[in-house]
């Protein structure tokens, strides 16, 4: 265990050296640091202009490569699609172009009615009037529409017939299946709100008409989604004086669900806004030369930068913008802040320490928030790259622009404003004005004694000799709470009860956490499409045809094949989520005529061909060989019961699935409903994949940057509470597990490990040397800056609570319970439980030999050449060797005049383009 201790050490030490010289570094050459970055992500900004926005809600939201996707590929390479002179309901292989109408009378059950009938009638003939122009040529709803026996198929026109109205009031309409000529139809689709006696359908609230266009060409296909836009714009004009509308077409959910996040962007800039205030009171601390109310500006500009760069450069690599990345810029900006305050804290920590020069300042903040910050970044970088895996597009794509822009952000601050926070500790150790920078000759107490109080509290100002006087309440507050109260035995057994209780209520929601997205959740309110969505579950449900099909050859001649379809429709009609009185069968209503001949199979062929030629709704679902002699494929539809929620429609296909697979009759289950249904059967092993997977980076990241197992075991445990809390409380906020949630819970986990090892690596860099005192020392380092940063993220999503976005809201709720319950878990309970199990080691920044090799300069000696050196860094066999030349030398803080630098000496603390001496080999070489 020695060993392993010592080597630890010497990474640890290595870790903080690194920082060091980093630091250092920057701090030499600040503008460089400072401009070099702006000019890349200048160049990487106007990427922008290549976005492509994908907005295809299937493409999005549908998990890739699934086995719906696979049987859909399947069907539609042997069923051809009928649109263009042959469609019919059951036989779609996908959805085409289509535009919904649900018509409710102004008056109660009178929809049928001879004056509300007529002006739905107008309706429809206004409908059928829409043209579209394309490349100069007119195209009439005629042309495009789908049709069946010659003429335009518009679903459920048959209700508009005097025909009907006459069966409806003699009593012939049944409810809820009418069958009129052989062919059952489902009443319940179409009709609304119903008065039945009997079985007999009296009078309804409402109806519904759907116009589906043709896709049989992609030429076909083109104009009717054309065309289809034309009618959304149509019926933004209709209005009715018998009856209310709502309406919707196939692309509004993918038109509103674009509108309902891209739209809410902009508060972006209100976001923005509320970082720069709340950044500038929280580090408004000290004087007019201590103040960085300014400096914190540079912090958000910075991160703002990252965030525009990030995305420029991903636009540009050619992955497409998904409306679910609108929440990235919110996100990020609050991980950007946090990782600011970090550094300004470290700063402070710096002032009581009086023998640093600038350098040797930023080196230490470095040093000190180094690990942090960088623990902070990489840990969610690596959680977003892991989620880049996700089967989801709209998950996978949001992931990588996020996990880009941390990178990026985390690179701005470490640079520009690291460059920025030089700036600031040359202006203030030469005590200059944070707004004019001209020098500052007395402090407030001085001017103040001198009858100016006004003007002392403006324009007097003194060089900070320990942190809280640079500090505003922001950052004192937290310190002198928390270690004042916290580590009191009772206190501490308070927080241990509290966490437990918290842990069970959590653990409760688990259980009640439900899968599943139910996608007009995704739409604005005040959209229409919510509107026709609302009506439709109210009034009609959904009702998902389901296909059984056969691939390959069979010898449906033989009375096996007729059992065995018979058998499996039967047990399908038994499932709890299945119509058993609907039914499209080709084989089983053949063998109800006289076409049925099973004598041979060419007498099998024949029949059944003239059989199709009569029953023509049968004939999508029979497909010949080339020799029209062998049945190669073929279908049969059933439909599902009325479906609530995602969960009837996730429990209706596998159950159907399990169903056709067990079959003796060879066939599988499709619609084409699955495609979007697949996503709430993946979703849960989906996210736990993920997260685990996550986790597991989380752990690996732990080790190397907090390499001490108490700590490790410490971050972990913690990690795994926020996330059970998320989980739970998701359950108590009306949250459901899906593909929004899955990439905020993904966040959740690089958060909850950000939190936590701000705590703990203050506990480890600490010098004192009880568990008790190291527990309180971390508290006074760390509390400020998870506090400030936790409240500025807040702040920052705070805008977003009043959005009628889904997907905003949703992140503004799981972003709310991540934020409290890791600054809760990092500022209450980890600082408890390190007082009781808290490793005993810590970071030493000496060599373990003993030997004064501090991260800092500790010594100067000048040889008879009249050069300069002083030990340096964490490296043991180099020194700084400063020439000859340069005759200002002073490896401690350079004296002052009257608490202002002299020019000659300012000029000294530039002199930084210092060498490094190798002692073994006497080689040379620049940094």
């Amino acid at each position: 265990m020695g060993v392993i201790s010592r080597k630890i050490e010497n990474f640890q030490r290595f870790l903080l050296g690194a920082f060091y010289n980093y630091g250092y570094f920057l701090a030499c050459h600040p503008f460089w640091f400072l401009v070099v970055p702006w000019i890349v992500c200048g160049a990487l900004s106007v990427g922008i202009l290549t976005v492509n926005p994908e907005i295809d809600s299937e493409v999005l939201y549908a998990p890739m490569h699934s086995r719906a996707i696979d049987d859909r590929d399947t069907v539609e390479r042997y069923f051809p699609e009928q649109s263009g002179h042959n469609f019919h309901l059951f036989s779609q292989n996908r959805l085409v172009p289509v535009g919904f109408a649900i018509f409710r009378s102004r008056k109660r059950h009178v929809i049928f009615y001879e004056d509300v009938l007529e002006e739905i009638r107008a309706f429809r003939d206004d409908v059928a009037s829409i043209t579209v122009t394309d490349q100069g040529r007119n195209y009439t709803y005629t042309d495009l529409c789908a049709k069946s026996h010659g003429n335009c198929f518009v679903d459920g026109e048959f209700l508009l017939t005097r025909q009907f109205k006459t069966a409806l009031d003699l009593g012939y309409v049944k409810f809820p299946i009418w069958t009129p000529r052989n062919e059952p139809i489902n009443m319940r689709r179409l009709v609304g709100q119903v008065i039945v006696s009997n079985g007999t359908l009296e009078s309804a609230n409402s109806i519904q008409l759907s116009f589906p266009m043709r896709r049989d060409t992609p030429e076909m296909e083109r104009l009717s989604l054309k065309w289809e836009l034309e009618y959304i714009r149509f019926m933004e004009t209709v209005n009715l004086s018998k009856a209310e509308l709502a309406y919707a077409a196939s692309q509004s959910l993918d038109i509103e669900l674009d509108r309902g996040t891209t739209g809410d962007v902009s508060l972006f800039a209100l976001t923005f806004a509320f970082m720069i205030i709340y950044a500038m009171i929280a580090s408004s601390g000290g004087d007019c030369v201590s103040t960085r109310s300014l400096l914190a500006n540079a912090g958000v500009l910075a991160t703002g930068l990252g965030i525009v760069a990030a995305f420029g450069f991903i636009s540009a690599s050619g992955v497409s913008f998904v409306n679910i990345s609108g929440i990235m810029p919110f996100l990020t900006l609050g991980i950007g802040v946090d990782d600011m305050f970090l550094l300004m804290s470290g700063w402070s920590e710096t002032l009581s320490m009086p023998d640093l020069n600038v350098p040797e300042r930023i080196g230490t903040v470095f040093k000190k928030a180094g690990i942090g910050i960088t623990i902070t970044s990489v840990t969610d970088f690596l959680a977003f790259m892991v989620g880049s895996s996700s089967v989801f597009l709209s998950v996978k794509n949001f992931c990588i622009y996020t996990a880009v822009t941390v990178l990026l952000c985390y690179f701005s601050n470490a640079s520009i404003f690291g460059a920025c926070l030089t700036l600031h500790g040359r202006r203030v150790f030469s005590r200059r004005h944070t707004l004019t920078c001209l020098p500052v000759s007395k402090s407030r107490e001085h001017l103040q004694a001198e009858g100016g109080a006004c003007y002392a509290m403006v324009c007097g100002g003194q060089i900070p000799t320990r942190p809280s006087q640079d500090q505003s309440i922001c950052e004192k507050g937290p310190q002198t709470a928390l270690t004042k109260m916290l580590m009191f035995t009772p206190v501490r057994v308070l927080v241990l009860l509290l966490f437990a209780v918290y842990l069970g209520v959590a653990i409760w929601g688990c259980t009640r956490l439900k899968q599943g997205l139910d996608l007009s959740n995704l739409m604005l309110t005040s959209s229409y499409f919510y509107k026709y969505q609302t009506w439709l579950q109210q009034d009609f449900g959904e009702w998902v045809p389901v296909s059984f099909v056969t691939i390959g050859a069979r010898e449906y001649s033989s009375p096996e094949a007729l059992q065995k379809m018979q058998d499996l429709l039967t047990t399908v009609h038994q499932h709890a989520s299945m119509d058993p009185e609907m039914e499209s069968c080709w084989l089983t209503s053949l063998a109800k005529t006289d076409f049925y001949n099973t004598s041979s199979d060419s007498a099998f062929i024949s029949g059944l061909q003239d059989f199709l030629a009569t029953e023509t709704r049968f004939y999508n679902d029979v497909v010949f060989d080339s020799a029209n002699e062998t049945v190669i494929a073929s279908r049969c539809h059933v439909s599902s019961t009325k479906l609530i929620d995602s969960n009837d429609e996730s429990d209706m296909m596998t159950g159907v699935r399990e169903i056709a697979d067990a079959s003796a009759a060879h066939v599988f289950a499709y619609a084409e409903a699955f495609v979007l249904i697949e996503q709430y059967v993946t979703i849960l092993w989906s996210t736990f994949k993920t997260v685990g997977s996550t986790l597991a980076v989380m752990l690996v990241v732990t080790i190397v940057f907090l390499p001490q197992p108490v700590i490790v075991g410490l971050v972990m445990f913690q990690v795994i509470m926020i996330l059970v809390g998320v989980f739970g409380f998701m359950a108590h906020w009306d949250l459901t597990l899906s593909s929004v949630t899955m990439v905020l819970l993904i966040m959740s986990v690089g958060f909850s490990v950000d939190f936590c090892a701000h705590v703990c690596t203050a506990y480890m860099v600490s010098d004192e040397t009880t568990r008790h005192a190291r527990a309180l020392d971390s508290i006074v380092h760390a509390s400020g800056p998870i506090l400030n940063g936790g409240f500025s993220s807040m702040l920052g999503v705070l805008v977003l609570s009043v959005t009628e976005s889904y997907i905003f809201k949703a992140f503004f709720k799981v972003m709310l319970l991540v934020i409290t319950f890791g600054a809760a878990h990092a500022i209450l309970l980890v600082p408890v439980l390190l007082s009781f199990i808290g490793p005993n080691t810590h970071m030493r920044l000496e060599k373990s030999d003993g030997s004064d090799q501090r991260l800092i300069h500790t010594s100067g000696t000048l040889s008879s050449s009249g050069e300069a050196s002083v030990s340096y860094g964490s490296v043991a066999d180099r020194v700084i060797v400063i020439p000859a030349s340069k005759k200002k030398f002073s490896p401690v803080m350079p004296q002052t005049q009257n608490g202002v630098y002299s020019k000659n000496t300012a000029d000294s603390l530039d002199e930084c383009d210092y060498q490094f001496q190798n002692n073994s080999s006497q080689a040379r070489h620049y940094m």
